[in-house]
């Protein structure tokens, strides 16, 4: 995952793809993940980590003990984001379609059905706002992120 971070960091950096105003990530992670709480709360460090500003809002729904969470973030200039996390039966894998002012990254890992040596991302414990996800998950509504 941290390969990833730097990757599509350095993307930003050089502006090939402008500003990031929209992210879509899909992360598939394997069953034996008891709950969904810390892998989503690292999904939604990810997404913080290159959007250009602060959240404002979070939107979550599902159950951290089943099998799929979706995430909505909401960022103070206008950005979004929305985080799908989903327990799978096969092994770890990501995609990410990160939209800029200018263009466009696309990723997936591993990639297609028939991949030969793709690495699953491998999650650690970076996330982020995981009190906020519980809350917005217990309460079925939007909680805005305290500055």
């Amino acid at each position: 995952m941290e390969s990833l971070k730097k990757s599509v960091q350095s993307v930003i950096e050089k502006g090939r793809i402008g500003s990031p105003v929209f992210l879509r990530c899909v992360l598939h992670i394997a069953s034996e993940t008891s709950s969904l709480l810390q892998p989503t709360s690292e999904i939604v460090a990810l997404s913080n980590g290159w959007m250009p500003s602060q959240p404002q809002r979070i939107y979550a729904q599902g159950d951290v003990n089943a099998t799929q969470v979706t995430v909505m973030v909401q960022y103070t200039g206008g950005q979004m984001a929305m985080l799908s996390i989903n327990r799978v039966e096969t092994e770890t894998a990501i995609d990410i379609m990160l939209v800029g002012n200018k263009g466009v990254i696309y990723h997936e890992t591993p990639i297609g059905r028939n991949y030969l040596s793709a690495t699953p991302p491998q999650l650690g414990t970076t996330g982020e706002l995981t009190e906020v996800i519980a809350d917005a998950l217990a309460t079925g509504q939007p909680i805005t992120v305290e500055g």
